[in-house]
């Protein structure tokens, strides 16, 4: 398969299981970039951007990335961590007052950022004119209960925790800048590629991917049977989590403008590759603006302790997620890297980017064929794998 763009010399097995991921796992466009020792040595892209398969996928289309904005989300609280604006141990409400009510008044910001705050669900319903006017959605989500005593468990904060963010955002910055602003004036100007979560009506959506879902009987059949007893149940934590609001039920409502046009800082977003990769690497760049304090990035770098009642997320009933200061972290069931110091983000259908310290790497891929696999699905591990495999022969 014919790809386009940059590939540094003895870097090639990189594009060649990019190529590989159209002829065997039938991708249909998709980006992959890598930096090693903070240097871009792949940056390639090729496909379609339609399902007609008529319009070439080019250097600067971007696609929805679902759960890999929580990592661009968290990467943009980090970096008022690092300017020493508040600390992960902070209280939530030392810096976002109304959120203190309802059991929330201990909760700390590493909580949160953990998803063990205990606000995987809303309990009020959400659709777009409520997700699209901040004021209203701010109140809401400063009234909700915990569902769990926070710390006791981990579960997952499927979409809710791009709204804490944001709004915690807007709070610790000095020009109180929500999730899109910040973006747009602190990051984007400062990387390559693009980003996005949020986009303004006037935006060009031909420059966005056509996403081409998985099938629900694929899905369903992909799904652990714990967690897909609950994902059906209404009534449960588990659907309440992971189904409102209603519209992400189908995954093509995101090829919609008006769905694109709301602020969804845990699922939203839209980027390519190139922006994934430039961003995340910028943090380690000790050359580069964005780049990280220490102490941010040695916090960013831990690995979580356990919580009181285990791993095991109450959302998703499974033992499969680790999270710090936002970022997913490396787990037994998804070992995306070696080291523990690793840190990123995966979403829904296949994209992800991740930076791993030890082997100084961070990869990211965005596509438009969406994968029924949770976690180390084929494509992403065979770039994966192809990654390590080249770096090896370089360290």
């Amino acid at each position: 398969m014919e790809y386009e763009g940059l590939v540094h010399n003895d870097y090639n097995k990189i594009a060649d299981a990019f190529s590989e991921n159209f002829i065997s796992y039938g991708e249909i466009g998709a980006s992959l970039c890598v930096y090693h020792k903070n240097k871009k040595v792949v940056d390639v892209w090729g496909g379609f951007k339609d399902l007609n398969k008529k319009v070439r996928w080019d250097k600067d289309t971007v696609v929805p990335v679902f759960s890999t904005t929580k990592a661009i989300s968290s990467a943009c609280l980090s970096l008022l961590h690092s300017k020493g604006l508040f600390d992960y141990k902070d209280k939530v409400c030392e810096h976002w007052e109304n959120f203190g009510v309802n059991g929330k008044e201990a909760i700390t910001i590493e909580e949160l950022m953990q998803h063990r705050a205990g606000l995987s669900a809303i309990d009020k319903k959400l659709g777009i004119d409520t997700i699209g006017n901040h004021a209203l959605l701010e109140q809401i989500i400063e009234s909700q209960k915990p569902h769990w005593k926070p710390g006791d468990y981990q579960g997952y904060h499927v979409w809710n925790i791009g709204w804490y963010i944001s709004s915690l955002i807007s709070k610790i910055d000095i020009e109180n800048r929500y999730l899109k602003g910040f973006i747009e004036q602190e990051v984007l100007p400062k990387i390559e590629g693009e980003i996005r979560i949020r986009i303004d009506k006037e935006y060009d959506i031909s420059n966005v991917a056509q996403l081409k879902p998985f099938s629900k009987i694929k899905g369903l059949l992909m799904m652990p049977f714990r967690f897909a007893v609950e994902f059906f149940k209404p009534w449960s934590l588990t659907f309440k989590s992971m189904l409102n609001p209603s519209f992400v039920k189908n995954h093509s409502n995101f090829n919609k403008p008006q769905i694109l046009q709301l602020e969804m800082g845990a699922g939203g977003g839209i980027a390519n590759a190139r922006g994934l990769a430039s961003f995340i690497d910028a943090l380690t760049n000790k050359n580069h603006e964005l780049c990280l304090s220490r102490d941010t990035l040695n916090y960013i770098m831990e690995y979580p302790k356990e919580p009181t009642n285990g791993f095991r997320d109450i959302v998703s009933k499974l033992d499969l997620f680790r999270f710090h200061a936002g970022f997913l972290k490396p787990s037994e069931n998804h070992n995306f890297s070696q080291s523990q110091k690793a840190f990123g983000g995966f979403g829904a259908g296949g994209s992800f980017v991740f930076h791993d310290p030890d082997k100084e790497v961070t990869i990211a891929y965005a596509m438009n064929n969406m994968s029924s696999q949770m976690i180390n699905m084929d494509r992403e591990v065979n770039i994966r794998r192809s990654v390590y495999e080249t770096i090896a022969n370089k360290i």
